[in-house]
């Protein structure tokens, strides 16, 4: 039996590639050109909606109603700044009033009066000191008495008391009269 052999090389045939390779540029192409279109038609309706925005806008420029609105706004901005500078200059009115008060009270204060308790709330100061002269605590609540400022003056209280020395022990022969005020006060 004697058997065939073929050396020569065996090259198969190509293949038609040319049918589907320009299916699929066309395909490719198509897309692109729905894509570019679909962009533009946005860009025109979005063009669209400025322009007849801008129209707008031009015609309230000309009929001047728009400049109406904008001074109306600028009348009722005012009157808000007013109405809150008011309520500033009455919140702040009120801070001062306690260090006028101390002025007043140390314009009068007589010598040999020590001052030691200050309490300011609602319109009312409650001071608290202390002299070696009972004479003195009365020419102070007169002299306070003679301001505008503190139209009512209470003495709540007035103590003469004896001071002692380091040890405890000694008495000392000074006298120490202890005083409480209770003012009402208003503005100055």
């Amino acid at each position: 039996m004697k058997h065939d052999m073929n050396l020569l090389p065996v090259v198969p045939e190509p293949k038609k590639r040319g049918n589907l390779s320009g299916r699929k540029g066309w395909v490719v192409f198509s897309v692109l050109l729905v894509g570019v279109l679909v962009i533009y038609g946005l860009l025109f309706l979005g063009d669209l909606s400025c322009q007849k925005e801008i129209k707008q806008m031009e015609a309230n420029i000309e009929t001047k109603s728009d400049y109406q609105v904008i001074y109306t706004n600028l009348s009722h901005q005012k009157a808000v700044l007013e109405h809150r500078q008011l309520l500033l200059e009455s919140i702040s009115k009120g801070r001062e009033l306690p260090l006028q008060t101390m002025v007043e009270i140390h314009k009068v204060l007589p010598a040999g009066i020590k001052l030691s308790h200050y309490n300011f709330q609602d319109g009312r100061l409650i001071i608290s000191g202390e002299t070696q002269k009972k004479d003195a605590i009365m020419e102070f609540k007169e002299k306070l008495s003679s301001l505008d400022v503190f139209p009512v003056i209470n003495m709540v209280n007035t103590n003469k008391i004896e001071e002692t020395s380091a040890d405890n022990k000694t008495v000392s022969r000074e006298e120490v009269w202890e005083f409480t005020f209770d003012i009402r006060v208003t503005e100055v």
